[in-house]
């Protein structure tokens, strides 16, 4: 099924409703001209009715009816053509009209002063009726106008809005479809750019109105769009290098080793040395591919931690215990900062733990033999601090914004170590599950803090 184009919808609604306006309006100036024309109808047979009462008290000593009558005649012949006086007494008899004239019948020349539209022979006419007392004397006047006139202006602007409101609803209609045309222009343009982007282009952006409408904050957003997504194929780009490079150089050990003990018969330690080393590097790949399954799952759909009330000390204690050995092994001294009260938070101590690990491996590698690294939790208004620091060479100024970025290990202070670069990008999103982020203290040569704020 065809759909139909904004544009033409725009048009079709702003018929509607502009169809709906004239409409009104039409109705609106019909009926206030009928109620004018009306109006101004009464007025002149309210001054009629008015001086045909003048006219009678003028007269008031004329006891002969003939007389009465010839002097009304003069009356009459000053009433335009169309305009009609009708005067009865009180037995019903007319006093006027006189020959020729329409007359109306006794029961629309009740007593009243309101004016009323009557047919009389096919023909409409406006009357206003009212009792005239003269000289002790009771008169029911009728004056009488007919609508002829009225009717042809009310025809004649019935024809007008006939063909005044389709050839407005017409010019309209025309005008809006190219107004919508023009304003959607912009829009055609933005899809036209957007289709032409592809991954290969990502850097291309929609031109940006400078209009200050929906039009411009809709370029805005697109380019946003865009931006966020070059980002992410970047990083996706840069995470399959870095882990191909990763996978490639234990995957080549490997190879070399197992080649070699297969291109000759070799002493059984031999094979057992060439087996260890194997067994080393399918270690090392084992270690890389699950940080790199736990990078991806935190890409997906975040980390999955469930929270609940978590004694800090305790994980503390647990961490510096399990890797004292190590610490002892490369002459570094590792303490534990806690006190006595517990410390609470609510955190995945599961989370928290591997947190911790990836830190205090991170200080032990870079703390120089002698030095000292120490791992506390203190309580906070709110929450709580874990800290981990270490009196190491520290992290140059360059270096700190990008130490949470997979597989970096560009800090010549920091050394390159034997990780793969990923411990920190895991530990931040550790932190980011709960709700924090570690934030990092250093300067070259003073060693760095890492600390995390976790919500009591």
């Amino acid at each position: 099924m065809t759909r139909i184009s904004i544009r033409l919808r725009l048009t079709v609604w702003y018929s509607a409703v502009l169809l709906l306006g004239l409409a009104l309006f039409g109705f609106g100036m019909w009926f206030a001209l009928e109620q004018r024309l009306m109006a101004g109808v009464d007025t002149r047979l309210a001054q009629r009715v008015q001086g045909l009462r003048s006219a009678l008290e003028a007269e008031g000593e004329i006891q002969d009816r003939g007389q009465l009558q010839q002097e009304l005649s003069e009356f009459s012949s000053e009433i335009p053509d169309g305009g009609i006086i009708q005067l009865r007494d009180r037995s019903g008899a007319f006093v006027v009209p006189f020959p020729n004239q329409t007359v109306f019948p006794q029961e629309s020349a009740a007593a009243g002063t309101a004016g009323r539209t009557v047919n009389l022979g096919n023909r409409p006419f406006r009357i206003v009726t009212a009792r005239v007392v003269c000289a002790g004397r009771e008169y029911d006047a009728l004056v009488a106008n007919s609508l002829d006139d009225a009717l042809a202006v009310m025809q004649d602007f019935r024809r007008l809005l006939v063909l005044m409101i389709p050839a407005v609803l017409g010019v309209a209609c025309l005008g809006g479809y190219w107004l919508s045309s023009r304003a959607l222009r912009p829009v055609d343009e933005i899809t036209s750019v957007a289709r032409s982007i592809s991954v290969q282009n990502l850097a291309q952006r929609v031109a940006v109105p400078r209009t200050g409408d929906e039009l411009q904050r809709m370029s805005e957003t697109w380019n946003e769009v865009l931006e966020r997504l070059e980002i992410a194929v970047k990083r996706i780009r840069q995470f399959t290098t870095d882990a191909s490079h990763e996978l490639r150089t234990p995957l080549a050990l490997i190879r070399a080793t197992a080649e070699l003990a297969l291109r000759r018969n070799r002493e059984p330690q031999e094979y057992r040395d060439s087996l260890r080393a194997i067994e080393v590097e399918a270690e090392h790949m084992t270690a890389l591919t699950e940080s790199l399954l736990t990078v991806a799952r935190a890409d997906a759909s975040g980390m999955d931690m469930p929270s609940a009330a978590t004694d800090l000390n305790e994980l503390v204690n647990d961490v510096v215990h399990q890797n004292a050995g190590l610490a002892a092994e490369k002459g570094i001294r590792l303490k534990a900062g806690t006190g006595a009260q517990a410390v609470l938070a609510t955190a995945n101590a599961s989370g928290i733990r591997r947190l911790l690990l990836i830190l205090v491996d991170n200080a032990l590698k870079h703390t120089p033999a002698g030095g000292t690294v120490t791992v506390s939790a203190a309580a906070v208004d709110g929450g709580a601090v874990l800290t981990v620091e270490d009196t190491g060479e520290g992290i140059a100024a360059d270096a700190l914004p990008h130490i949470f970025e997979r597989f970096y290990r560009g800090d010549p202070a920091r050394g390159s170590g034997s990780g793969f670069g990923l411990g920190l990008s895991i530990a931040q999103a550790i932190a980011q599950a709960h709700g924090s982020e570690i934030a990092v203290e250093s300067a070259p040569g003073a060693g760095a803090r890492f600390s995390l704020t976790l919500k009591a």
